[in-house]
């Protein structure tokens, strides 16, 4: 029974470190196209337009 607990730790310290360390370049390179796409020059008119939206007066408040 020791063999097959030694086995199951073996195995899920393997899939811990892989997934730590694909996990980590993954999510790295989400984050990258996120801010290269937040950052994108012909963006800017898009989200400066959209960052007016709650400073507009809408006729319709009631």
């Amino acid at each position: 029974m020791n063999d097959k607990i030694a086995e199951a730790a073996s195995t899920y310290e393997a899939w811990r470190a892989f997934a730590a360390s694909w996990g980590l370049i993954f999510f790295g390179l989400i984050f990258l196209c996120v801010i290269a796409y937040v950052f994108w020059p012909s963006r800017r008119q898009e989200f400066e337009a959209d960052a007016q939206i709650p400073l507009r007066e809408d006729d319709d408040d009631v």
